[in-house]
């Protein structure tokens, strides 16, 4: 199995930058293709520039950073999962600590989230912290667990430079493999120098912020991943 990269922009980068950074990833991407996965979070507006871009590398796929728990219907400002489909996103990111923190959105909201993607086949990728694991499998349909990738993702550990600790990592991926047998990856300070160190543990993959704004350095990260695997 690849090694699953997920860039998460949240609110950075403007159009041009987006079409800059992507003409920079992509021959790493094209280079890394038996190896790594990677997987692009623009911001939501941005959804169509950089559908309309991915096309051209086959090792680019589109990831939406949230979704509406809701279907098609008078939800003012909500994007649902139907336009995302329109658009080729082939995963939703949700669950995100600062989803949760900023926009208090609980575990059923997530759950419904996450129903509402797989029923127009993208695949969530949700993000758990150690204390949300048991709530929010609780949340899940049982018969959707499985077709959902999931990230540990420590609160403390975001946005800065020091990972989580191996023996912290190690324990909720654990704890959240006793509830599914899919990928697991881990987020928190990930970058260029600790990448290594990360591909040591049993993780499958990494969700990276900061870290993969700067493209020149993005594309270490990826090279770094490509050659460990």
């Amino acid at each position: 199995m690849n090694y699953i990269v997920l860039a998460n922009f949240k609110s950075h980068k403007t159009s041009k930058e987006l079409e800059s950074w992507i003409n920079t990833v992509s021959p790493v991407a094209t280079d890394s293709i038996d190896k790594v996965t990677l997987l692009v979070a623009p911001s939501m507006i941005h959804i169509p520039v950089v559908s309309n871009l991915l096309p051209q590398n086959p090792n680019l796929q589109l990831c939406s950073q949230d979704v509406s728990p809701f279907p098609p219907g008078s939800y003012t400002g909500a994007v649902n999962a139907p336009q995302l489909k329109e658009y080729g996103v082939k995963y939703g990111l949700i669950g995100h600590t600062e989803r949760r923190r900023y926009f208090h959105e609980t575990h059923p909201d997530i759950a419904n989230k996450a129903k509402e993607l797989l029923a127009v086949g993208i695949t969530p990728a949700i993000c758990l912290a150690k204390e949300d694991i048991e709530p929010q499998f609780a949340a899940l349909d049982d018969d959707l667990q499985h077709d959902c990738i999931y990230c540990f993702e420590p609160p403390a550990d975001i946005g800065g430079t020091v990972a989580a600790p191996a023996e912290v990592i190690e324990e909720a991926l654990a704890m959240i493999r006793r509830y599914v047998s899919a990928p697991v990856l881990y987020g928190g300070s990930v970058t260029k120098d600790n990448i290594t160190s990360l591909l040591k543990t049993s993780a499958d993959g990494v969700l990276v912020a900061t870290a993969s704004l700067d493209p020149v350095n993005f594309n270490q990260l990826i090279t770094q991943v490509a050659h460990a695997r």
